[in-house]
This record gives structure tokens, C-alpha cells and sequence, in this order.
């Protein structure tokens, strides 16, 4: 195993929310986890509690309304006729037009701005490219850095959150692309959602706080808002904010794969984008475990059985549906065009540096009777 940055390197959990200066207090505390962050986040709060005064304004003055009407003047009195109701009232009705109307206009304005705001990229934006695929998220830097960090999604919980750090004070556009399904990227911290598709691109745009000062860092969540298959719930990142020389510091020397071996970049691609569904210890998970699989003969879906060498494993990789591993769904994305040739070669090598299997090939002799293979729930066909 290569070394890489342990779980006990990465600074901890620290989330905005749960810090004094990220609490929320009053109708905040009871409609919104914590205070909004930046100016497109306020806005969105702001936006909220006006239609949600506006609604219930209306709501009650309507109620008491019907209840005094319909309950006090105009009862049905015994020995009173019924009066004859009229048919046309122009004033009235251009009042319960009108009024409406109008502040549903202003609604619909203060949306479009602060929708608006979203979507329009800032001049000194720092761009990032955003991918989605089951179950995962994946970020990259300007420089081609990726995320080497995650923590728990929860305590004592084996799914992982992979950690983005972002500049503070800072603005970000946000590229964001699908590798399979509809996604949709939430930071519930800055009020903003959006929908991440396959074959296409979508912006997103936000300004990052500024730091209190004493704060070293501060985490917001990310999830997916839109249900994506069987680890939907598990679909989550960290958005942590950082200092400038912080955020250059681990983007350009933690991060970049500078002098590293092949095998040590595959590990890094392995836990940014392949670790979800993989394992490489043996054990089972969603996808076939990489631990002894580079020399072994791995049976498919239709009963053929392949060497897996060098090219079964890079096909497995950029067409996972090429060939169905038995067992297992065919149900991975293809990362065609995805991967580097480094980061391909990297993955096949680190592969390889796992072991290889030391079942006797076809025509050597072995006995094969009494070898089972393990019985591992269905999901992904390849090894990538």
C-alpha cells in the first residue's frame, strides 16, 4: 500500500452552521439549519420570509374573513330571506386583480435577480469543474489537482465524504457535468441547488465568506438533491473554506501529483472517483473488489471467462459494459475521456500493485472444483 494522507492528517470537521458566528436564532433557527451564507444566500433568505409573510397574511385575513361572513352577518337568519346575490361587481374584481398580481410581480422580479445573480459568471471567478456520478462527486482544480482528502459522512460510518477546499472572500464558478444520471449540487449553507445533468453543462456561481477572525477554516455540506439510485443518501462532499495561502499551499504541493510513481497516482484516482463502489482489501461493496484481481481468470455474465491483464482492466475502465463480470449490474459509467492517460496508466498499475492472483491459469493443471468465487451483491460490471 502507498502512502497517502491518512484520516488522522486531515483536519477536522469543522462546519459553519454549528460555530457561534453561523447559528441561527428566532424564525431563523426554525426554518433554516443556520444563517445564510454570502449575499445570494441572504437574498434567497430574504425572498423566503417575504412569501412566507405574504402567504400568511393573507391567509389569516382571508380566514377571519370567512369565518365573520359566513359565520356573523351573513348567517342564514330564520324569517330573513335570502338576499339575491350580485352578479357583477367591476370594482371588486379589479382589485382582486390587481393587487395580486402585483405582488406576485414583484415575487417573480426578486426572483429572477437573485436567480440571475447565480447564473452570471464573476470577471476574476475561480472556475472549477464539477462531476457527478453514483455515488460521488468529483472536483478540479484549474491546475488539474483533485481532491485527496475525505471524512466520515458520519461518526462511526464507513461511506466518505471527499473534502473541496475554496479560497475565502473568494468568487467561484462552478462547472458542473454528469457522468450517468440527473444529479442536482447542494450547498444548503449558501441557499443554492442545481441540477447536474448527463451530456451537457451547467453553471453555478457563489462568493465564498470571509473568515472571522480566529476561524482557520469552515465546512459546508454538499449533497445530491436529486434521487440517483441505491447510495443516493451517501452522495455527499465538504465544501471547506480556507485561507488564500491555504487553498494554494494544498492545491499546488498536497494535491499535485508532481514527482509521484504511477501506482501512487492511481490511489489517488482510486479514492477520488473509485472508492465508492470498490474495495481494495477483499471485501465486497457495489462494484468487484481490486485486491487480487490483476492475473485472475474473471467470469462473465454470459459464462465466457477473460485473463484479467492490462487491457481487460483499461476496458473495464473506459467501457465498462463492454464486459459484464458475473454477478454484478451493469450499472458503472464509462470513464471514456474522463481520465488522463496518466491517471488511466496510474489506475491499471495501482491495480496490478494489489496482488496477483495466484489461481492457476487455463491448462496449467489446477483443480478448479473446489474453488467457489464469492458471492457479492449486483452493481457495476468493470473494475474502473
Amino acid at each position: 500500500m502507498f502512502s497517502s494522507l491518512t484520516l488522522a492528517t486531515v483536519p477536522p470537521l469543522k462546519l459553519a452552521y454549528k460555530n457561534e458566528s453561523g447559528a441561527a436564532h428566532g424564525l431563523e433557527a426554525l426554518f433554516f439549519r443556520g444563517k445564510a451564507m454570502g449575499d445570494a444566500g441572504l437574498s434567497t433568505d430574504g425572498l423566503f420570509m417575504l412569501i412566507f409573510w405574504f402567504s400568511a397574511f393573507f391567509f389569516v385575513l382571508l380566514m377571519v374573513l370567512m369565518v365573520y361572513w359566513g359565520f356573523f352577518k351573513y348567517r342564514r337568519r330564520p324569517g330573513v330571506p335570502a338576499p339575491i346575490s350580485p352578479s357583477h361587481h367591476p370594482l371588486l374584481e379589479i382589485v382582486w386583480t390587481v393587487v395580486p398580481s402585483s405582488a406576485l410581480l414583484v415575487i417573480f422580479l426578486l426572483g429572477l435577480w437573485t436567480y440571475t445573480d447565480r447564473h452570471v459568471a464573476y470577471a476574476d471567478a475561480l472556475n472549477l469543474n464539477v462531476k457527478a456520478w453514483k455515488w460521488a462527486w468529483g472536483v478540479t482544480y484549474p491546475n488539474g489537482a483533485e481532491s485527496q482528502w475525505k471524512l466520515p459522512l458520519d461518526p462511526g460510518s464507513t461511506a466518505m465524504a471527499p473534502v473541496f477546499v475554496v479560497p475565502e472572500d473568494t468568487n467561484i464558478s462552478l462547472t458542473l457535468t454528469s457522468q450517468d444520471v440527473i444529479h442536482s449540487f447542494w450547498i444548503p449553507d449558501f441557499r443554492a441547488k442545481m441540477d447536474v445533468f448527463p451530456n451537457r453543462y451547467s453553471a453555478f456561481n457563489f462568493r465564498t465568506p470571509k473568515l472571522a477572525t480566529g476561524v482557520d477554516y469552515q465546512d459546508h455540506w454538499i449533497f445530491c438533491a436529486e434521487y440517483c439510485g441505491d447510495l443516493h443518501s451517501d452522495m455527499a462532499g465538504i465544501l471547506r473554506v480556507v485561507p488564500y495561502a491555504d487553498y494554494v499551499d494544498i492545491t499546488e504541493n498536497q494535491w499535485a501529483t508532481g514527482n509521484l510513481s504511477p501506482a501512487e497516482i492511481g490511489q489517488r484516482v482510486y479514492e477520488a472517483k473509485c472508492a465508492t463502489c470498490h474495495t481494495v482489501d477483499g471485501s465486497p461493496r457495489i462494484g468487484p473488489t481490486w485486491k487480487g484481481t490483476f492475473g485472475s481468470e474473471v467470469t462473465l455474465a454470459d459464462g465466457s471467462t477473460v485473463l484479467a491483464d492490462e487491457n481487460y482492466i483499461r476496458e473495464s475502465i473506459l467501457e465498462p459494459g463492454a464486459k459484464i463480470h458475473a454477478g454484478f449490474a451493469n450499472q458503472m459509467p464509462p470513464f471514456q475521456g474522463l481520465l488522463s492517460d496518466a491517471q488511466l496508466d496510474g489506475l491499471i498499475a495501482y491495480i496490478k500493485s494489489l496482488g496477483v492472483s495466484d489461481e492457476p491459469k487455463e491448462g496449467e493443471g489446477a483443480d478448479d472444483a473446489g474453488q467457489e468465487e464469492q458471492e457479492q451483491p449486483p452493481a457495476d460490471s468493470g473494475e474502473g
